[in-house]
């Protein structure tokens, strides 16, 4: 999914500077491509989910800020799509056009289970279960996996770690039924534009 182009934000700024009807052009077209990839996400979020998931729970239930309620219209609304630079990850990377999810219950759904299939063990920690059953956090990721399983959409081949970044119920599972076609359509139009922009460059000078 996540793949490198050199110079691609320099060219967007320069774009932006020299080219701004370009630069807008790109940035519609991007749109158009991550739209129905986020159109399809949305159909992937349960219209039912676990029982009591959907009432907010109080801070002094789990000791820690209130575990956010499951809102379907909400979830929905968290998925979109960004055109615009990401702001650089620790590795220095940045995303030139995403799909994001803004909802916190829909990320929950996204990604629980994930790292830990049969749910958190308990103890004292952050990351430990603060439940009081032993097995809540088996059976409630069973309760997801129920409405929608985990699917990988890492389509790498060959050596190199895979990240378990790369799978979830919703997002992720519209980007490998997607099988890789918009990632090469955004960098092919993004390629596109540049050579367009070295082109109006080089005619300029």
């Amino acid at each position: 999914m996540p793949t490198e182009l050199r110079g691609a934000i320099e060219a967007r700024k320069a774009l932006k500077k020299f080219e701004p009807d370009l630069a807008k052009s790109i940035q519609k077209e991007m749109a158009t491509l991550l739209k129905p990839i986020a159109k399809n996400a949305q159909g992937f979020l349960p219209s039912t989910v676990l029982s009591g998931w959907s009432k907010p729970l109080s801070s002094e239930a789990i000791n820690y800020r209130p575990f956010p309620k499951f809102d379907l219209g909400a979830a929905k609304k968290g998925i979109g799509y960004r055109t615009s630079p990401s702001k650089p990850n620790r590795n220095g990377f940045r995303a030139l056009a995403r799909i994001v999810n803004t909802s916190a219950a829909g990320t929950i759904y996204e990604t629980s289970g994930r790292k830990n299939p049969q749910g958190r063990a308990q103890g004292n920690t952050r990351d430990s279960s603060q439940s009081l059953n032993p097995n809540a956090g088996k059976q409630f990721i069973d309760a997801l996996d129920a409405t929608g399983r985990i699917v990988d959409a890492n389509n790498m081949t060959g050596a190199g770690r895979r990240s378990n970044k790369m799978k979830g119920r919703v997002i992720y599972r519209a980007w490998a039924q997607d099988g890789g076609k918009t990632n090469a359509a955004v960098l092919k139009s993004i390629q596109k534009t540049k050579d367009l922009f070295n082109k109006n460059m080089a005619q300029v000078s």
